[in-house]
C-alpha cells in the first residue's frame, strides 16, 4: 500500500469519525437503535448491549399487550436510557428515584440498565411503565387512573413481592384514585399497589379475561365509567363496586387493637 493510499484511508476514517461525532452531538449526546415500535436513544455511558436488551424486552412485551388489549400506539415511542440517575431525575422533573422507569410526556425514560438488573426490577419496571404509556389513550377517553394503574401492577408481576395492606376500608372505586394521589411514593405506595393489584385480580376472576381486557377499549370520551362497566360486565355498577369492596376487605389485614 502506498503512502498516498494510507493517507487517503486515514482521511476517510477521520471524516467518518467526525460525522459520527456530529451525529451523536446532534442527538443531544445520545446513540440510537430502533425496533418496529421503539426508537431507543441511549447515552454514551450505556452499552449497546444494554440498550438492545431494553429494546428487545419492550418490543416483546408490547406485542403481548397489544394482542391482549387490542390497542396500539399511534406512532413510534421514544425511549431514553441514561447513564446516571441524576440525569434521569432531571429529565422527569423528580427529586428522588422512586421509579426506575418513567413514562413522562410521551417518552419512556430509563435509569442505568445495570442498576435495574442488580435490583432485579428490570422487567417489572419496564412492563409497568409500558402499560401506563399504552393505556394513556384510554385515560384520555375517560378511563380512570385507578383502572390503568391496577392493570399495570398486575401485568408487571409486582404483586409477588407485596404483602397484604393493613386496615383497608374502601367503599368506592373513586377511593383508589384518591389513594394514588395521596401516596405517590413508597412505602405507603406499596399498600396502594397491593390493593390495585388485587382489584385487577378481582375483575379478571369475576368477569373473565376477554371482558376485563376489553374494558380499556370501551372508553370513548363521552360515556361514563358507570355506564361502560354495566354494559361490558352486564351488571349494575353499584353491585360490582359492592362486591369489590367486600373482596378488598377479605384480602387485607385488620389493624391490631
Amino acid at each position: 500500500m502506498s503512502k498516498l493510499d494510507r493517507v487517503g484511508i486515514l482521511c476517510a476514517s477521520c471524516i467518518c469519525l467526525t460525522f459520527f461525532s456530529l451525529l451523536v452531538h446532534a442527538q443531544g449526546g445520545y446513540l440510537s437503535l430502533a425496533t418496529v415500535q421503539f426508537d431507543v436513544n441511549y447515552q454514551p455511558g450505556v452499552t449497546k448491549e444494554d440498550a438492545q436488551r431494553v429494546a428487545d424486552y419492550l418490543q416483546k412485551d408490547y406485542a403481548y399487550l397489544s394482542d391482549k388489549l387490542h390497542l396500539e400506539f399511534k406512532k413510534k415511542v421514544e425511549v431514553r436510557i441514561y447513564d446516571a440517575v441524576g440525569k434521569f431525575l432531571a429529565e422527569i422533573n423528580q427529586k428522588k428515584p422512586w421509579r426506575a422507569v418513567s413514562y413522562y410526556r410521551g417518552v419512556l425514560h430509563v435509569q442505568p440498565v445495570q442498576a435495574l438488573i442488580l435490583r432485579r426490577i428490570f422487567e417489572q419496571s419496564l412492563s409497568y411503565e409500558l402499560v401506563r404509556g399504552l393505556l394513556d389513550q384510554s385515560v384520555n377517553k375517560g378511563c380512570p387512573q385507578w383502572l390503568r394503574e391496577a392493570f399495570a401492577v398486575y401485568h408487571c408481576g409486582e404483586m409477588a413481592g407485596l404483602t397484604p395492606a393493613y386496615g383497608a376500608k374502601l367503599g368506592s372505586f373513586a377511593d383508589l384514585d384518591q389513594d394514588i394521589q395521596e401516596y405517590p411514593n413508597p412505602p405507603q405506595r406499596n399498600d396502594v399497589h397491593y390493593i390495585l393489584g388485587r382489584t385487577m385480580k378481582f375483575l379478571l376472576e369475576r368477569y373473565g379475561e376477554d371482558k376485563t381486557m376489553g374494558i380499556f377499549r370501551a372508553f370513548d370520551g363521552t360515556t361514563s365509567v358507570e355506564v361502560i362497566f354495566k354494559k361490558e360486565f352486564n351488571e349494575e355498577f353499584s353491585k360490582t363496586e359492592k362486591a369489590w369492596s367486600a373482596h378488598i376487605a377479605s384480602v387485607t389485614k385488620s389493624l391490631k387493637k
